[in-house]
């Protein structure tokens, strides 16, 4: 039975699998066995030596890597859609043409630490998911290549915590975990159970060990960022040049673990991103561990969702590794875990994450139960005691702040039965009409007409659950087009205003932002696989990345660094484009409400329908500008028979239309990639942020592979930028545009 529920639970992984490991296991002039990976090592270790030499020889390294290295690289590259090869292909030519040498010296090596900690990765999930199919001969054979890629990484792994200073100002060392003494326990654990004995036990053991791995490889790497971190501190003020190196290693060593935070924080890796790009003056050590922080929470959190599932479904060995995964994830939050909360509450979230895997070996749900809600109360507790954005408004404007009374208080009316329509129009008279009209006559709109109007239609009875959504997005549209007037001001006002007028209108803005908070705190929506409908996608957490951009836009205000009015410049983007983004989302939550309800649900399908039209409404400049005719289009679906909806023509038309901002931003880099430097970053944080937009719909359409070009390739014309290197900018662009081009051909 054990063996029947797990080859029926696995076979979809099997089948990936066993595509994605085809490279691995079958193909002779792969890197698929212990001497052709021990000999990558010995190429990586040849150019360690080389890229520390005083004046670093390109060709030797690029002949170091050609061979056995390289051909590791593209099997990674192959099974897990990631393009290191590029990477570190592109990071030689770098050294050969004397572009930032030393810090192309430490991609080529941060790079091949991935290709190495993946590689590690990719085989002990490949032992796990074919423990029952393949010959102990055939999984010890991977266990062995395993063994060997670690040997390039040990001394990375072997290194002690990073942890906050009392003041949380910098970073120290800690204590050492031993983290590569348990890497090779759990090696050794494993190759006991692929003797398979007790095929059951051994199976568990497996499953443990692989977490076990996993997890002390990313805590490894958890680390190394952190140390990077703490270098940089330490030496901004009498060391740029060497500030920069432990940056571009920390960004590197970053996108080792990168996926494992994003998941639950993807908000918060924007800010690890942004600090370990940036300007070091404004790297923060306590708001990266903490946005560190938070992502492995969702971890720790899904590991645990897992092994309730588990439980229920009484698989004894998938609970048992569901649990393991929340420990070993959570391990990962101790040392900053017990400077936040103390040695007390460690010890107790030690203790309880025992507990569960007790239970879960007894397939115990009332022991896992209380388990799992004292590991979660605690993480709670820290979650809160993490420095995390959160916005203060220091100076505050009557006719806004009441505007969002009001609006709040709409917003419940609306939703009481009977409907209040005396309540709604009494909450609008006030300022958040007086307001609303005074943003109709700064862009030419007609708001107040269009909520008067409809707060009439609710008084008389008429199409009540259409005219209160008139009122709702309407008015969202009001407060953000606030926003907008806003933060526009202020940047363009910076030179000019003090820092106490600047703060006043910053405050103003985050005010408005904090009626439609709500929109932005949405999951992403998704064409279904079939094209036929939208779905629900992961959550981009635009709430906390425009909240963010709010208190990096503020800090700026005192103007005392040259850097502040680009720093301003970049918030401003990163509040504007998520709140587009964020809309734009509205609209496909809409369509997906439309096409579920308009057979068995008409009058709901309606009212979608209405919210649909009233959300694009707001955002449609941004579509009309480069594609008014799917502008003209997608407006003709919200006001037309429902049966006339159809999920992909409007996904198409507002990628098109994103699109050309998308050509706009890349054109506005190549104007000023000599010229203006800040000019050319603002325009390719533009970029980075409207593709955000249909990259989802861009991976599906197309393939993960291309997607993670597309990123890349933004990613690294950061450098070429920063760096001066046109021929490299030139290459990326050409990556960018036809893999634009491509996507462009696939849309309706």
């Amino acid at each position: 039975m054990y063996l029947l529920r797990r080859l029926i639970n696995s076979l979809s992984m099997l089948l990936i699998v066993s595509l994605c490991f085809m490279v691995v296991i079958n193909n002779a002039v792969a890197a698929s066995n212990t001497a052709a990976i021990e000999s990558a090592v010995t190429a990586y270790r040849t150019i360690g030596t080389l890229r520390r030499e005083v004046s670093i020889n390109g060709d030797a390294i690029a002949n170091a890597y050609a061979g056995a290295l390289q051909t590791l690289t593209q099997e990674i590259d192959t099974a897990n859609s990631l393009s290191l090869d590029s990477d570190v292909l592109a990071a030689i030519d770098d050294i050969k043409n004397d572009y930032a040498p030393r810090l192309a010296a430490q991609v080529v090596d941060k790079t091949l630490q991935r290709v190495f900690y993946q590689s590690i990765w990719n085989r002990i999930a490949a032992i796990r998911d074919q423990f029952e199919t393949g010959t102990s001969v055939a999984l010890i054979a991977m266990l062995d290549e395993s063994v060997a890629a670690f040997q390039a990484i040990s001394a990375t792994v072997a290194r002690e915590n990073q942890i906050l200073t009392t003041d949380r100002q910098a970073l120290e060392a800690g204590s050492n975990p031993g983290l590569d003494v348990e890497v090779n326990d759990h090696f050794s654990r494993i190759r006991t159970a692929l003797n398979k004995s007790n095929p059951e036990e051994d199976f568990v053991t497996v499953q443990i060990a692989r977490y076990a791995i996993r997890m002390s490889l990313a805590r490894a790497y958890y680390i190394a960022v952190l140390r990077e971190v703490a270098g940089a501190i330490a030496n901004r003020a009498a060391d740029p040049e060497e500030t920069s190196i432990e940056l571009k290693e920390g960004e590197i060593f970053y996108r080792v673990i990168e996926s494992l935070v994003a998941r639950g924080n993807p908000a918060g890796s924007l800010r690890i991103k942004a600090q370990l790009t940036g300007d070091s003056s404004k790297v923060v050590a306590d708001e990266i561990v903490s946005e560190l922080g938070k992502g492995f929470i969702g971890r720790v959190v899904a590991e645990m969702n897992g092994q309730a599932s588990a439980i229920t479904e009484k698989d004894r060995p998938h609970a048992v590794a569901e649990a393991a995964g929340a420990k070993y994830f959570a391990r990962v939050l101790l040392p900053d875990l017990e400077l936040r909360l103390g040695a007390a509450d460690r010890g107790s979230l030690e203790k309880e994450l025992e507990n569960l895997m007790t239970a879960s070996n007894e397939l115990s749900a009332p022991k896992s139960e209380l388990a799992r809600n004292a590991i979660s109360a605690i993480l709670t507790k820290y979650e809160n005691a993490l420095n995390r954005a959160q916005y203060e408004v220091a100076q505050h404007t009557p006719i806004v702040e009441n505007a969002l009374a009001d609006y709040q208080a709409i917003d419940s009316l609306r939703n009481q039965v009977p409907i209040d329509a005396d309540a709604i129009a009494t909450k609008y008279g006030a300022d958040l009409q007086q307001l609303t009209q005074l943003v109709d006559q700064i862009y030419g709109q007609t708001i107040d007409l269009d909520v008067s109007a409809a707060i009439a239609q609710v008084k008389s009875g008429d199409q009540v659950p259409l005219a209160l959504q008139v009122i709702d997005k309407s008015l969202q549209k009001m407060f953000a087009l606030v926003v907008y007037n806003r933060v526009t001001l202020v940047q363009e006002q910076f030179g000019n205003l003090s820092a106490d007028a600047l703060a006043l209108e910053w405050d103003r803005a985050y005010t408005a932002y904090s009626a439609i908070a709500k929109t932005a705190n949405k999951e992403d929506k998704v064409l279904s696989s079939d094209k036929q409908s939208i779905v629900s996608g992961s959550d981009p957490d635009l709430d906390y990345q425009i909240t963010a951009a709010f208190i990096q836009g503020k800090r700026a205000f005192d103007k005392t660094d040259t850097g502040d009015a680009q720093t301003l410049a970049l918030a401003r983007e990163n509040i504007v484009v998520p709140l587009v983004r964020s809309f734009l989302i509205g609209v496909l939550r809409e369509v997906q409400g439309i096409i579920e309800n308009r057979t068995a649900d008409v009058d709901e399908a309606r009212e979608k329908q209405i919210e649909g039209e009233y959300f694009y409404r707001i955002v449609e400049g941004f579509i009309a500008q480069d594609n008014l005719s799917g502008s003209n289009q997608i407006k003709a679906q919200f006001t037309g028979a429902l049966s006339n909806v159809v999920a992909d023509k409007i996904v198409s038309e507002i990628s098109k239309g994103i699109l050309g901002q998308v050509e706009r931003s890349i054109h506005q880099i190549e104007a000023n990639f000599t010229a203006d430097k800040n000019q050319a970053m603002l325009a390719l944080e533009r970029l980075s942020l409207y593709t955000g937009v249909f990259l989802a719909d861009l991976g599906q359409r197309l393939n993960a592979s291309k997607r993670a070009s597309l990123e890349n390739s933004i990613r690294d014309l950061k450098d070429a930028i920063n760096n001066g290197n046109a021929d490299r900018a030139v290459a990326l662009r050409s990556i960018m545009t036809g893999i634009l081009a491509e996507y462009e051909s696939k849309l309706l």
